[in-house]
């Protein structure tokens, strides 16, 4: 008789440090769209480190500015203060302030962005998991499939960079900066307001990365 069998664990491919930096900064962005920050997440992002200043001007300098300046207004943010402006923003009574979904952005061409969005999710084995209260083309879930994309996850392999940028330049570059811009617009922004700055200029480093591969 056989002896009990040993667990086989999933081994995720290994990735480079900057692309686990990159899958970090998507999976930072997922959870502040996805609910308003805690205590303990503030703390988080005001205690992170700093980023390489660079130079001049350009979306390096942009990325590293808008990164201190998110890391000084979450050290200031009360967390009950941030729930509040969640709810104000984009969930509100009847109609949110700000839409989250891209399908408030973009036009398809079949007439429907999130059955575009499901059917590439599917082709990429990616489907919505369940529960989710999320619809597929909110901005916290397209980023978070940016981080799978990027970093792989238990069962999930990282993808080869030209289906990130196949991704990337289909369901987050489009909207993405103008979902952002709403954000930054709207008067009852106020922590928010840095989050949706320190997005615009990730998409933008993502942006030129992805150009000059």
């Amino acid at each position: 008789m056989s002896g009990p069998r040993t667990p086989v664990a999933a081994v995720r491919t290994p990735i480079a440090a900057e692309d686990q930096a990159r899958a970090n900064f998507y999976a930072l962005l997922s959870r502040l769209f996805v609910a308003a920050p805690d205590a303990a997440l503030l703390h988080a992002i005001a205690r992170a480190s700093e980023l390489a200043v660079e130079t001049g001007t350009g979306v390096a300098h942009d990325f590293s500015g808008s990164w201190a300046m998110l890391r000084a207004a979450s050290e200031a943010m009360d967390p009950q203060a941030a729930a509040q402006e969640y709810v104000d923003l984009f969930v509100g009574v009847g109609r949110s302030e700000v839409s989250l979904h891209a399908a408030a952005y973009l036009r398809s061409a079949g007439g429907s962005v999130l059955a575009e969005l499901r059917a590439e999710l599917a082709r990429l084995g990616l489907g919505r998991p369940e529960p989710s209260p999320l619809y597929e083309d909110h901005l916290g879930a397209v980023l978070e499939t940016m981080r799978l994309l990027v970093g792989g996850a238990p069962g999930v392999e990282p993808r080869a960079l030209a289906e990130q940028q196949r991704f990337f330049a289909a369901y987050v570059e489009p909207w993405a900066a103008r979902c952002c811009d709403a954000i930054i617009a709207s008067p009852i922004a106020n922590y928010y307001r840095r989050v949706a700055e320190f997005v615009k200029s990730f998409v933008a480093i993502e942006r030129d990365s992805f150009a000059i591969e």
